[in-house]
């Protein structure tokens, strides 16, 4: 198999630290770049059960197809609504799923709706907490429990900020239009 074949076409299935593309997800397998053993979202893609496999110079690969295929679409960020349960605000995936599931949309109020220069989570992540925030934007500095909405020409994807970055979520599709 080449290695155009094996990497992922979709954004959603790259892992990523400090920004960069490192690795991607394979069904519940990791594959990550060799020179970032024994990093911090390697360690924790094994102490959740995935199985990682180590590939040289993935994460070079990674980035040169990234940056031929620029793609950037609208941002939608979601806050949790003022009336939600206490106990939901504010806290990882994992507990939250333990708690009630995992998050619910419409606990969710949209506070901010545009396009910027960026659609990587980890980027946004700093411009929505920078001293000088996105016109439009009417939420908090972004902080655990808030989600993201990237939207292309046919797809959506959701982003819950999670205790040690973004992490991809699905909802389905009838309640992302409600």
């Amino acid at each position: 198999m080449s290695i155009k074949e094996e990497l992922p076409m979709n954004r959603k299935d790259l892992i990523r630290q400090g920004g960069m593309p490192i690795g991607y997800f394979d069904g519940e397998n990791a594959v990550m770049d060799a020179a970032f053993i024994g990093c911090d979202t390697g360690r924790r893609l094994v102490r959740e059960g995935r199985a990682v496999r180590w590939q040289n110079g993935l994460a070079e690969k990674l980035k040169n197809l990234e940056q031929a295929t620029p793609s950037v679409r609208r941002v939608r960020v979601y806050q949790l609504k003022p009336d939600v349960d206490p106990a939901r605000k504010f806290i990882g995936y994992q507990e939250l799923k333990a708690l009630s599931g995992g998050p619910v949309l419409k606990d969710y109020r949209e506070v901010f709706c545009g396009q910027l220069d960026t659609d990587n989570p980890d980027e946004l992540y700093e411009r929505f907490n920078a001293a000088k925030l996105p016109n439009g934007y009417r939420g908090h500095r972004l902080s655990i429990s808030d989600l993201l909405e990237l939207t292309g020409e046919d797809a959506s994807e959701f982003w819950f900020l999670d205790l040690n970055g973004f992490i991809p979520v699905e909802f389905d599709k009838e309640e992302s239009e409600e």
